[in-house]
């Protein structure tokens, strides 16, 4: 079993191909200002808990608070929150620059029993498929395997239509 971690240093962080699928490290999202998006993860299967990061040139809007530090914002989403329905995660997306950048993430623990976020190395890959006003990202976590099911989850632009 191959590390993509290893493989996506050899590519300079650019999408490789494996088993014929594009993979990559994250994703640029295409938006535009005041894009409303619902981000939903579908299912998980891993031992470790999963999550996703988007990460904002900008701010955001979620649950009527902005949220906004600086030049930009990370959000950080799990598949065990108790703030907010993972399946059904509302944002709307203030920014300039066109994308946001989304990533897949899984929490571990250390030896003394500290909790961190991991993210981006060893088995960790997506592939993204093209859905109706969106994308689906079906991820791996840092363990060096090829199901793609560690996590799954959607980003969808809500119109008037499908609001």
């Amino acid at each position: 079993m191959p590390s993509f971690g290893d493989l996506f240093i050899e590519s300079k962080g650019q999408p490789i191909i494996y088993q014929g699928h594009n993979l990559v490290i994250a994703d640029k999202f295409p938006v535009a200002d005041r894009d409303k998006l619902k981000i939903s993860i579908e299912k998980t299967n891993s031992h470790y808990v999963q999550g996703l990061t988007v990460d904002i040139t900008g701010s955001c809007e979620i649950m009527g608070e902005v949220k906004k530090k600086g030049k930009g914002v990370k959000m950080v989403f799990w598949e065990d929150s108790t703030m907010l329905d993972p399946k059904n995660i509302i944002i709307v997306v203030f920014t300039k620059i066109g994308f946001i950048r989304v990533q897949n993430i899984w929490e571990t623990t250390d030896h003394r029993g500290k909790k961190s976020i991991d993210s981006g190395h060893n088995g960790a890959a997506m592939i993204v498929e093209e859905i109706e006003n969106g994308r689906r990202y079906h991820c791996n976590d840092g363990v060096p395997d090829d199901d793609f099911d560690d996590i799954v989850f959607t980003i969808q632009k809500l119109t008037d239509a499908n609001q």
